[in-house]
């Protein structure tokens, strides 16, 4: 099969698309399947140099050009592919691959007509009420244009039954739409106790882990406000950048909370692995999720949860189980929480083992043969490799 694959980054970026195609195209590849790439990049002069074709964009290069760029290589690409995977730059890439009338297999993760509105000041909804409610003149466009690309894709891929429904919202019939939740790549491993990994990264005390990017949803200002109220003095660990990273410390600087705050900024795979085995406890007190990739690591860090009933979380997450459950929003139910784990090491111990249970459904191998049956099915092409059709 030949396949086109499609990403807004690509590593050495780090970020969910970049990993996701990265490691995909590679399986691909290694399966015999014709594989290209078509991304954007900070890194023009490729660093990383894949087994397989690629064609970059600059991220400097001016928005209007970039997106010709895209459609024009997206287009040159598919014309001579089986089927276009994307992940990103979406209405470019799917103009291209339309053009060219090859099939167009979009994953959508989450809401960005949303997530777009929220960072430029267009709304202050939650989720939720943006699907529902009359938004800015300017905010509609952005719902329209992700309207517009999700019902030009022949499939659209969701991470999980959430998204599915945000998707079935937007117009798309349930029939193109397929479930196929998040893997891991891979699962950095440690044999550090949890003091040890403490130590190794300067840390002591009780420690309060929160790993993500640093965007408005998260509501990492809310969980530093909550800090001073954790109990045995815990210092909030923060793994991540992002644009509100200023804001943040400001708002711990404000919250009194400065010295028990610590941001550790971006951080290599291995040592996010480090700190999530340094976590007494993992708080995501998250407005949204589609499908969180942390939470699983943190399942297999056997880190104890407490996060928001909000989103994939309820699909990845049993409240009392494998984790603790918060309504979004209930700032004393997750300091409850969060105390509560810290109180009560044997429940804390219990969720961590109970979060280990059936990780097994997320490794890499199941995402691949699922993305494949897909692929193979859109194109009509099952168990067809490189060569076998002209």
């Amino acid at each position: 099969m030949r396949v086109t694959l499609v990403s807004n980054i690509f590593p050495p970026a780090v970020g969910g698309p970049a990993t996701h195609i990265y490691h995909l195209a590679l399986s691909l590849h290694a399966q015999g399947h014709a594989v290209r790439a078509v991304v954007c990049t900070d890194d023009p002069d490729g660093a990383v140099r894949p087994p397989f074709p690629l064609t970059r964009v600059s991220w400097s290069v001016p928005v209007p050009l970039r997106y010709a760029r895209v459609f024009w290589h997206t287009w040159r690409a598919a014309r001579h592919s089986d089927v276009v995977y994307i992940n990103g730059i979406e209405l470019p890439s799917s103009l291209g691959a339309l053009v060219a009338g090859t099939p167009r297999v979009l994953k959508v993760v989450g809401d960005w007509a949303w997530e777009s509105s929220l960072r430029r000041g267009l709304t202050r909804l939650g989720i939720e009420e943006f699907q529902r409610a009359r938004a800015s003149l300017a905010a509609r466009g952005l719902q329209g244009l992700q309207r517009l690309y999700c019902r030009l894709a022949t499939v659209v891929v969701v991470p999980s039954g959430y998204v599915g429904s945000l998707v079935r919202g937007w117009g798309v019939p349930t029939r193109k739409i397929r479930v196929i939740h998040n893997a891991l790549a891979s699962v950095p491993r440690t044999e550090l106790t949890r003091a040890q990994a403490k130590a190794a990264l300067g840390l002591a005390g009780v420690v309060v882990c929160n790993v993500s990017r640093l965007y408005a949803w998260k509501k990492v200002d809310e969980l530093i406000r909550m800090t001073p109220a954790f109990a045995g003095n815990a210092t909030l660990a923060i793994v991540g950048d992002g644009p509100e990273q200023p804001y943040l410390e400001r708002v711990a600087a404000e919250a009194g909370a400065a010295g028990r705050v610590v941001f550790a900024g971006r951080q290599p795979h291995e040592r996010v692995a480090l700190y999530l085995k340094a976590a007494d406890v993992f708080a995501l007190n998250t407005q949204y999720e589609g499908l969180s990739h942390t939470l699983v690591e943190a399942r297999h860090a056997g880190a104890p949860i407490v996060t928001t009933d909000v989103g994939g979380n309820r699909e990845l997450l049993r409240h009392e189980t494998n984790a603790l459950l918060v309504p979004y929003g209930d700032r004393e139910a997750f300091i409850a929480a969060v105390n509560r784990l810290i109180g009560d090491p044997a429940l804390a111990a219990r969720l961590a083992a109970a979060g280990r249970d059936g990780l097994d459904y997320f490794r890499w191998e199941r995402l691949v043969d699922e993305t494949l049956h897909l692929l193979e099915t859109v194109t009509g092409l099952p168990g067809q490799v490189a060569g076998a059709r002209a």
